[in-house]
């Protein structure tokens, strides 16, 4: 199967120090594929790069057959690809409802359909709908700024550490939204501070350590790998 994503040998960082060093991704249509690793591993400079956030500096990243290696940001939600940042992602005086309308931005017929989908998978927005995001819980504003990427109908979703700072009664919620949101056919790719809840349900994941591949595999063997538990879940 042709890939939706190819991100392939990628150097890329910060103040000229590469924080990549040669990082591969690649994720199918459909797929929901998990980014794990120590502290420092590139996970989140990597999502940055294929987003366009962070300049990539040697290596491709092509999307749905284009090539869009440090394209502009603005440019590529148009194309089906969405990012969700890990923090300040949500305009906290504007109501849930608002939120998601600003996420459609640049669409000009089918925005109270894409809200309509997006509340059918994401049901407590709709009941919290007229609220600002800046009075929700973290999970709840999480909900919203990836509710807030739906509105596009994005091909692929890339989540930034989705549960940070969250209870586990909350993330258990966030990753049921996300495979909720797969199922209904949109490709995931997320970094996740829970590696052990993540493979488990990932499709495939992919180790990072000190910017370079250490190990990839279908999410349930890396997760039974012995090496991966040792040196990176914790035994």
């Amino acid at each position: 199967m042709t890939p939706l994503l190819e991100a392939r040998g990628l150097y890329a960082g910060y103040g000229g120090m590469d924080i990549l060093r040669g990082c591969t991704i690649t994720v199918a249509p459909r797929e929901m594929v998990v980014i794990v690793g120590p502290n420092g591993a590139g996970k989140s400079t990597a999502m940055k790069a294929v987003f366009g956030l962070v300049r990539i500096r040697e290596g491709r990243v092509i999307f749905d057959g284009q090539d869009i290696t440090n394209a502009p940001p603005e440019s590529l939600a148009p194309r089906g690809l969405a990012y969700v940042p890990q923090e300040h992602n949500v305009f906290a005086t504007l109501t849930v409802e608002e939120n998601l309308e600003m996420g459609a931005y640049t669409r000009r017929s089918g925005i109270a359909e894409a809200k309509a989908r997006v509340f059918g998978l994401l049901p407590a927005l709709k009941i919290k709908r007229r609220q600002p995001a800046g009075e929700l819980s973290g999970g709840q504003r999480q909900m919203v700024a990836i509710g807030r990427a739906l509105m596009m109908e994005p091909k692929l979703l890339m989540l930034d550490e989705p549960s940070a700072g969250l209870s586990p009664k909350v993330l258990a919620e966030i990753l049921e939204a996300i495979a909720a949101i797969n199922a209904a056919g949109v490709a995931i790719l997320m970094v996740e501070q829970n590696a052990k809840a993540a493979l488990a349900m990932a499709h495939r994941g992919y180790v990072l350590a000190g910017g370079q591949n250490r190990f990839e595999g279908p999410g349930p063997e890396l997760l039974a790998d012995r090496e991966v538990a040792a040196s990176f879940l914790g035994g």
